[in-house]
């Protein structure tokens, strides 16, 4: 019997029953009806109704599903993992996730500066913690060095030699 498709309109033969002409089309009349947000239908078997649980909603970005990682609302999957160590230049042999990455630089900031005072005079004093626990606090660099720049710079180090000055000249 000649039908007509309700998904594309094309005629095809089939049973008297059939309103379209291939299972793509099918599933595709299916989507479109239920919707973009729309959750998929119970199933129900043998008079008992078994759940399907909706699919969470996940960020449409990078960004989106970086911040939704740390915050701990999703699980990154492979594939996501591996647009974010492509989208910050990761090498391809890289095979850390997010997480991983992010317990390893909280891991390497554990010995860094705690307080960075300046002085009066211009020098910069850096308080830190080495890791026995012991509290270090050392000048860094004359009045005006960036001691992020020039962490063991000290007075005089720039100033050139004799040696050094002879050749300017």
């Amino acid at each position: 019997m000649t039908r007509t498709c309700a998904y594309c309109g094309r005629e095809f033969e089939g049973p008297a029953q059939a309103k379209f002409c291939s299972d793509a089309h099918r599933k595709a009349a299916s989507r479109i009806a239920r919707g973009p947000n729309k959750p998929e239908p119970p199933i129900v078997t043998d008079n008992q109704t078994i759940v399907v649980p909706s699919v969470e909603e996940r960020p449409g970005t990078l960004r989106g599903l970086i911040a939704a990682a740390r915050k701990g609302e999703i699980t990154l999957t492979d594939r996501e993992e591996q647009l974010i160590r492509n989208y910050y230049g990761y090498a391809s042999s890289e095979k850390r996730t997010l997480l991983q990455r992010d317990k390893a630089t909280e891991k390497m900031r554990v010995g860094m500066v705690d307080v960075i005072k300046v002085e009066l005079d211009g020098s910069v004093t850096v308080t830190r913690h080495a890791d026995d626990g012991t509290v270090i606090s050392e000048v860094q660099g004359p009045a005006g060095l960036s001691p992020v720049a020039f962490p063991t710079q000290t007075p005089g180090d720039l100033t050139p030699t004799d040696e050094q000055l002879a050749k300017l000249r």
